[in-house]
């Protein structure tokens, strides 16, 4: 595949007037401007064709190596899908992400991943969003809890810890995040890291990231001994409320089951647009 980005030097205004099909489209597009933003990372690499798009950064987490923007057809789609698996090989990503909304293309495009070894990861979290100015913020929390934002090695790895605790997952997962972050500096960084603390225990994590003229959250977890305390809306509502305050109009983002009724209650709606992924695993 051939190295190129069509979108490097792209300044995308603050999004100020948009239907719910035009939301729906900013949640896909904030997270290939997030995948964009990766390429800030040293030896990192880029490819934007009008057909897929491909990113590739050191972190060891799928999130940092994938294919997204699937634009293909029904005769190059094979050929396509084997010469990006080919271009991870030859620099052995251990897994990569294949993206897939609803304008994604060719219709058949899971079943020709699945046929290739991948694993339906997540089979389409609901697109979601709101205006930021019209977050409920009427949220209780315990007291002795509190939020920050990780700036420093020691909130940066508490960040880590929980987000492998909160969704159970894999620690290269949070050490992933650990290892981009600190490498470029919180300060420079083009995500900002959220840690909730509840009596000075980290519990409670998230990811703000400002792209495609929106202002989007990931990662939002918490442990679950201290769920159904307003721990998740809080840890939510706080950084979109820094967004709101930087001038951004609209928050979106794509819910895990777990967090839609939560999503809900701070007054996000569904836009009709959802996000699967697939896992590819490297066997050589």
């Amino acid at each position: 595949m051939n190295n190129k980005s069509n979108n490097k030097d792209k300044i995308i205004p603050i999004l100020t007037q948009a239907s719910s099909e035009q939301l729906g489209i900013a949640v896909e597009e904030n997270l290939n401007e997030l995948f964009r933003a990766m390429m800030i990372l040293p030896d990192s690499e880029i490819v934007e064709r009008d057909d897929v798009k491909i990113h590739h950064a050191f972190p060891s987490n799928p999130m940092f190596k994938g294919a997204w923007a699937t634009r293909l057809t029904n005769e190059n789609a094979d050929a396509v899908i084997d010469e990006t698996l080919a271009w991870y090989k030859q620099r052995g990503a251990p897994f990569i992400f294949w993206w897939m909304t609803p304008r994604s293309t060719p219709a058949d495009l899971r079943e020709r991943l699945m046929a290739r070894g991948f694993q339906e990861n997540i089979a389409g979290d609901p697109g979601m969003a709101t205006e930021l100015s019209a977050l409920n913020k009427n949220i209780k929390t315990p007291e002795g809890f509190r939020i920050e934002r990780a700036m420093n090695e020691s909130q940066i790895r508490d960040w880590a810890n929980v987000f492998v605790e909160s969704f159970e997952i894999p620690a290269w997962a949070g050490n992933a995040w650990y290892d981009a972050t600190t490498r470029v500096g919180a300060e420079n960084a083009p995500w900002k890291l959220y840690v909730g603390y509840l009596n000075d225990k980290p519990v409670a994590t998230n990811i703000l990231f400002k792209g495609a003229g929106v202002a989007s959250v990931y990662g939002v977890g918490t442990i679950p001994s201290v769920r159904g305390q307003g721990i998740g809306a809080a840890i939510t509502l706080e950084p979109l409320l820094d967004a709101r305050a930087e001038g951004y109009k609209y928050g979106v983002l794509f819910s895990t089951e777990l967090g839609h009724p939560v999503y809900r209650r701070l007054g996000f709606e569904d836009v009709n647009y959802k996000m699967a992924r697939y896992l590819w695993m490297n066997g050589g």
